[in-house]
């Protein structure tokens, strides 16, 4: 009988022995799903990040606050000087509603006060004779557009006096197009510094 249940007891230990080794594996095994679960979760949400802004060195760029068409590249603003002057030189020539929020855009991450509008110096410049610009239509035109311009400058960020400012300028220039279209009058929209500043020789 003794050695019965000493014989008993060795197998309880065993049995208990077992249990724990099968109980620590399957522990183990739960614990390397989660850990898999884990790992899945934290790579789906890193793919799901949509970056807008881009360091790299020497790169100071932003991207457009603006979606992109679809299909479309990102457009990519420059965080400088040179950018904001001609952004807003491009919103003065074509009066592109886009070039205007991105000059805003640059001014405010350069903590810079944001260029004149320059419309009226360009047209102004844009007539081949000075006779024709001194006609009656031309000269009630400019000053109107000078008007809506002096308005937009003063408080620059204001949106009515944008929008303002946009349709007048698209009028005006609409009017001299029509009328003066045989060389007496160049539309600056049609010009670009940059473009103009690479075809001149390096030398």
């Amino acid at each position: 009988m003794k050695n019965a249940a000493t014989l008993m007891l060795f197998l309880g230990l065993i049995s208990s022995s077992q249990a724990f080794t099968e109980n620590n594996s399957i522990l183990v095994q739960t614990q390397q799903k989660l850990a898999l679960q884990n790992y899945d979760m934290e790579s789906e949400s890193e793919d799901d990040l949509n970056v807008q802004t881009v360091e790299e060195d020497g790169d100071d760029g932003i991207v457009d606050a603006l979606a992109p068409q679809p299909g479309a590249c990102e457009e990519r603003l420059w965080l400088s000087q040179d950018e904001l002057d001609w952004q807003m030189d491009q919103f003065s020539r074509k009066f592109n509603l886009q070039n205007y929020k991105n000059a805003m855009e640059i001014a405010k991450e350069l903590n810079l006060k944001a260029p004149r509008v320059h419309t009226w110096e360009l047209l102004d410049a844009a007539f081949s004779f000075p006779r024709v610009r001194r006609y009656e239509f031309v000269q009630q035109n400019m000053d109107m557009l000078e008007h809506f311009q002096d308005n937009l400058n003063t408080n620059i960020s204001n949106s009515v006096n944008v929008d303002n400012f946009i349709r007048v300028a698209k009028t005006v220039v609409s009017g001299f197009n029509q009328k003066y279209h045989d060389g007496e009058f160049a539309d600056p929209a049609n010009t670009d510094p940059r473009v103009e500043a690479e075809k001149e020789p390096s030398w």
